[in-house]
């Protein structure tokens, strides 16, 4: 199941996570795009570039926004993979651009640790700041011995390309 900002807050645990990137023009119709954030999907009929560091749609300016300012016109997310605790049920969240380094600060902050996201639950939640939507995330509590491989076991399949692993490191 997708989750969208209006089903939020959660407390959840991040079990895998996809960095990627899309290509829109003006108008609304598909570039180009990266399921990997790195170079252009293999699938993709108009690539852009060869990477995507040096596309020039991966530059600050490609795109102006609605307010006037400049943005890229390639934009990029991450992908998370979640498993609910209360619900046992698989989720999906896309991370968006904005919310990027508040995720990592956030992996930042568990590993420091000596802690995997995959061994926490999170709590995500959302903040209008500057006219923006942010994600946050906190530490909830940490996950007892056992715990995530009883939620794998329990969690409703869900089909999404996107697979669970034991965790992962965001780029």
């Amino acid at each position: 199941m997708m989750l969208d900002f209006g089903q939020l807050p959660v407390e959840t645990v991040i079990v895998s996570g996809v960095n990627a990137r899309t290509c829109y023009t003006d108008a609304g119709e598909h570039l180009c795009h990266s399921d990997d954030g790195v170079v252009p999907a293999a699938n993709t009929t108009t690539p852009q570039s060869k990477k995507c560091v040096l596309c020039a749609h991966n530059a600050w300016g490609s795109k102006i926004t609605t307010n006037g300012k400049k943005g890229k016109r390639c934009r990029e997310f991450s992908q998370l993979t979640l498993l609910q605790p209360d619900f046992k049920q698989n989720l999906s969240l896309v991370v968006p651009a904005t919310s990027l380094r508040a995720l990592k600060d956030y992996e930042k902050s568990v590993t420091s640790r000596g802690e995997e996201l995959s061994n926490v639950v999170t709590k995500i939640d959302v903040v209008e700041r500057d006219a923006r939507t942010l994600l946050t995330f906190r530490v909830t509590r940490f996950l007892q011995v056992g715990e995530l491989d009883e939620l794998k076991k329990t969690c409703v399949e869900q089909h999404s390309a996107f697979s669970i692993t034991d965790g992962f490191t965001i780029h």
